[in-house]
């Protein structure tokens, strides 16, 4: 019987101790790294590591909060949220996910690591994969990724991007520039979810959350960590 193991450490990054959670299972894909919502790291996003660890040889979140407002906040309080993102500081933020990168390859001897962007999330798993980071980037309905396409020819790996068709943040005409910018990959699949908000991966969160459009996005995720392991 497959057993999945939960465990948390910390990983001195910049003067800092980055709080990590690490799911591992009998998975032999991929690596993956996780830049969660700014709702953080939620049980339902333990949940969702834990099946993804049948795949991964390893799946890793760090919290993107942990110097100011450390811990994951409830789906319901929006301005806990607001105030999150308002205070981020997008280098620092960056370095942070670099060096989750950086340490998962030295853990996996150079596995190929996927990353994966949520919400806010999307424009940094953009980054990784234009710096070459990332061997592979999957984002779930991720936000402000029109505004940071001015590098999308330099991304050279394969990359799955879901967003939701009545998203309100991530509008039709923003998924338009997505489509355009990366036009003649076969390798980038943009998938949009019929009647899916924002936030529709968020199992517990009751108003958003959409089951086929998450099972389509998790198992996009799966199947591409089998694919470049």
């Amino acid at each position: 019987m497959q057993t999945t193991k939960i465990t948390h450490q910390h990983l001195p990054a910049f003067g800092c101790d980055l709080p990590l959670t690490i799911t591992r299972a009998e998975g032999r894909g991929a690596a993956v790294v996780i830049l969660p919502s700014a709702f953080g790291v939620a049980p339902d996003l333990e949940a969702q590591m834990v099946e993804l660890a049948a795949d991964a040889s390893v799946v890793v979140a760090f919290d993107p909060f942990f110097r100011d407002d450390p811990g994951p906040a409830p789906y319901e309080d929006m301005a806990r949220v607001m105030t999150r993102l308002r205070g981020v500081d997008a280098e620092r933020l960056y370095r942070d996910l670099r060096a989750t990168i950086d340490w998962i390859r030295d853990q996996e001897e150079g596995r190929a690591v996927v990353v994966l962007g949520i919400c806010f999330g999307g424009p940094y798993a953009l980054r990784a994969a234009a710096d070459g980071a990332a061997s592979g980037v999957v984002t779930w309905h991720g936000t402000w990724m029109e505004r940071h396409l001015d590098r999308a020819a330099e991304i050279r790996c394969p990359m799955r991007l879901h967003f939701g068709s009545v998203d309100p943040f991530v509008p039709p005409s923003a998924v338009d520039a997505i489509r355009t910018a990366f036009a003649g990959r076969p390798d980038v699949r943009i998938v949009v979810h019929e009647g899916a908000t924002h936030g529709f991966s968020h199992r517990a969160a009751a108003r958003a959350y959409d089951e086929r459009a998450e099972r389509g996005a998790m198992e996009s995720l799966r199947a591409l960590v089998r694919e470049i392991r």
